[in-house]
């Protein structure tokens, strides 16, 4: 019986190391992907050379960018770079889920399209914060299917600074737009980030 509690001991202990560094191998390789995007753009600018507004406005199209981008160039005191149109939440909101999808062990990709359908106060800490509800959908013939699905990002307090608060994003592939209440995902995320849910 000891042997048998050790195997499953040793058996749990493996996966939860697996586990982990599957967490962080992805996470590198989601980044090196968007560091391969915005790379001209951080040599020129650690070269000192000059980085024209349509460059930078060509990367923060692309969502999943969007948060590397605006720390690359508060880093290099080009900030006035960033177009100030993608400083608002929904930008942020985009960006964020987005870049949650990337990751390997996510959805490999970041969505084809993303509309935000819903924005829902909450209060966290007795402090009041947004959510932001999107609904989204994969390239066509993605494992994801084809379907319209719900994502969220959040939560963002009043006068976060763009793209540096502790905003996250999530998605579960079974929730379909129509078929889950916007209020529903918020719910059943922030219970299971506050342990509540089993």
């Amino acid at each position: 019986m000891f042997y048998v509690l050790l195997g499953a001991g040793v058996l749990i202990g493996l996966f939860l190391v697996w586990r982990v560094s599957s967490v962080s191998r992805g996470a590198r390789k989601r980044d090196d992907r968007i560091l391969e995007v915005v790379n001209p753009v951080v040599e020129k600018l650690a070269n000192g050379q000059d980085v024209s507004s349509n460059e930078v406005a060509d990367l923060a199209r692309l969502p999943q960018t969007r948060p590397f981008l605006y720390e690359t160039l508060k880093h290099f005191e080009k900030i006035d770079l960033f177009p100030s149109q993608y400083n608002d939440l929904k930008s942020q909101g985009e960006a964020q889920l987005a870049y949650w999808m990337m990751h390997p062990n996510e959805l490999q990709d970041p969505p084809e399209q993303i509309e935000l359908i819903e924005t829902c106060p909450r209060e966290i800490d007795g402090k009041q914060v947004d959510f932001l509800v999107f609904r989204f959908k994969m390239e066509r013939g993605h494992w994801a299917g084809d379907d319209w699905l719900l994502g969220l990002a959040g939560p963002f307090f009043k006068n976060d600074v763009p793209y540096s608060g502790i905003a996250s994003a999530f998605s579960r592939c079974d929730d379909k737009y129509g078929e889950v209440q916007p209020a529903e995902l918020v719910d059943w995320f922030t219970e299971m980030v506050q342990g509540k849910k089993t």
